[in-house]
């Protein structure tokens, strides 16, 4: 797993202060210096580097170093200077002197990079994005601001931070995608696609295009059925659900395939995509679902399922907008959607490209599988065998054995390698042992 979060160091050189934002223009210390304006919302964290206390927009002051952080998977008009509201932005000054990590640490605490590894102590200060003090055992994984004064000059550098605050907590997680609502202004059809033009209903406009085809989860809020991506029409308010891990081109107005669209007709009904826990209660805290005889329970393709299918997965609920303190909802529809990550979707494509059936098992090509997830290949003729690297990860395997080497262990494939079309074809049931874990 990665940090999606970018950083921008500067210094402030201009504020202008409006009603609910202040506007910083942040020039690089660089010989031909770059310029980038930040719009600080009350939804953008504020750190110094060197305190725990409080951050105010107020204290924003000329002169100022800091590093902004701002999401990049996030399209952005193209222009310059470059207009952005970042997530966090941490200030640096000589009164406070102290430092500031952003990013991924790893299973050892140590960050993503390997630059810096953490000894949490009982002093240590722990908190969750809204400042409110939690206990976390386990920090791999997890986005962290690591706050501390001082390293170790080792390799890794070792640090004992002071305060930690965890970015990622279960209200980021609650879904995997990004949700956009507007009202249709444009429709236009080419081949067997359908792009709509949608205008949000905010203040100040905002405009996407997003092309629908086959593969779009197209629904009604009224009938809570699948419809036909030409069914969509000039007027219609929808809700687009796109995969907020998937790298956006940075254009403007954004043209994106969504995931998810749905058109709403029917005054009163709401749809929510949402993971949810094992009491059904959706990680954002908005909605507890109660599950009746009558909830009609379906996985993407149409198929019936089961209450138990629903666990783990990221659903789509269909319900009646609640009357006064109601405190459970009752659904008449639950969708469930296997995600699956941007790049697995991709090694999918090139899978069913690329594959045939022996004695009834799908065997997929070696070298173009592993090479796509970052493997080093190394072939040895001579021996008919393959060595795959990755990290400190490693495959021998051999055409014509069932058994091969992975790691330090033996494994055994459902159907030996064999040689098809001048290439080393293996079992697709190596793709769970392969697939680096994120």
């Amino acid at each position: 797993m990665k940090s999606k979060l970018e950083r921008f160091t500067g210094v402030v050189k201009e504020i202008t202060h409006k009603a609910d934002s202040v506007i910083l223009t942040v020039e690089t210390e660089e010989k031909e210096p770059i310029v980038t304006i930040f719009t600080i919302s009350d939804e953008t964290l504020l750190f110094n580097s060197g305190t725990t206390k409080e951050f105010k927009q107020k204290d924003f002051a000329k002169g100022q170093r800091i590093e902004a952080y701002y999401d990049k998977t996030q399209p952005r008009i193209m222009i310059y200077p470059a207009q952005i509201t970042p997530e966090l932005i941490i200030a640096h000054d000589s009164k406070n002197v102290g430092f500031a990590k952003v990013g991924i640490f790893k299973d050892q605490l140590t960050s993503e990079d390997n630059q810096l590894k953490l000894n949490i102590t009982k002093d240590t200060l722990v908190v969750n994005k809204h400042g409110e003090s939690i206990i976390q055992k386990n920090f791999a994984g997890h986005e962290l601001i690591v706050f501390y004064k001082s390293t170790t000059r080792s390799i890794p550098a070792q640090a004992i931070p002071s305060k930690v605050v965890v970015l990622d907590d279960e209200e980021q997680n609650a879904s995997n995608f990004i949700k956009f609502t507007g009202t249709v202004k444009e429709v236009t059809k080419d081949n067997k696609e359908v792009t709509l033009t949608v205008e949000s209903d905010d203040d100040e406009k905002l405009v996407s295009m997003f092309v629908l085809n086959k593969d779009v989860i197209a629904l009604n809020d009224a009938s809570t059925k699948e419809v036909s991506i030409d069914s969509f029409q000039k007027g219609t308010k929808v809700d687009a659900y796109y995969d907020k891990n998937k790298p956006m081109i940075l254009i403007y107005p954004p043209r994106i395939t969504p995931d998810i669209i749905v058109a709403h007709e029917k005054k009163g009904s709401l749809v929510k995509v949402s993971k949810f826990n094992e009491d059904f209660v959706s990680l954002d805290r908005e909605l507890h679902l109660q599950i009746t005889d009558q909830t009609k329970l379906m996985d993407e393709k149409g198929k019936k399922i089961k209450q138990k299918d629903l666990k783990g997965k990221e659903l789509i609920v269909f319900y009646s907008a609640p009357k006064g303190e109601q405190k459970f909802i009752t659904p008449s529809k639950i969708i469930t959607i296997d995600y699956v990550e941007p790049a697995l979707k991709e090694l999918n494509l090139l899978i069913e490209d690329n594959h045939f059936i022996h004695n009834g098992v799908k065997m997929i090509p070696l070298r173009q599988v592993a090479q796509y997830l970052g493997y080093e290949v190394i072939s040895h003729p001579k021996r008919n065998s393959m060595y795959l690297k990755l990290g400190n990860g490693s495959f021998t395997i051999t055409r014509g054995e069932l058994k091969y080497g992975y790691n330090k262990s033996i494994r055994e494939f459902q159907e030996a390698p064999v040689l098809h079309n001048k290439q080393t074809y293996v079992s697709e049931d190596i793709l769970e042992l392969l697939i680096p874990e994120s």
